[in-house]
């Protein structure tokens, strides 16, 4: 797809990290699947992905975790590559 950011370049499929923070935790998922504009460099995840992010981000802040390093893994069957 083209990016909506610098309207030049093309996004290809990659991975990402990803860091939240909330309050006192702090959360970074790696090997996050994403499409990744090969001219500037900015990151798409599908909202499928996003939703399980903030799924495994609110079970995390929820045991009472203040740094945490994830390789994410999908729990949702379809959750995917952005597109």
């Amino acid at each position: 797809m083209k990016c909506a950011i610098c309207k030049h370049g093309e996004t290809q499929t990659g991975f990402t990290t990803i860091v939240l923070e909330k309050s006192e935790t702090v959360l970074v998922f790696k090997q996050v699947p994403a499409q990744i504009c090969d001219n500037c460099g900015e990151e798409y995840i599908s909202s499928q992905t996003n939703k399980g992010i903030l799924e495994k981000a609110k079970h995390e802040i929820n045991k009472g975790i203040a740094l945490e390093l994830l390789n994410f893994k999908p729990s949702l069957p379809n959750v995917a590559y952005a597109n």
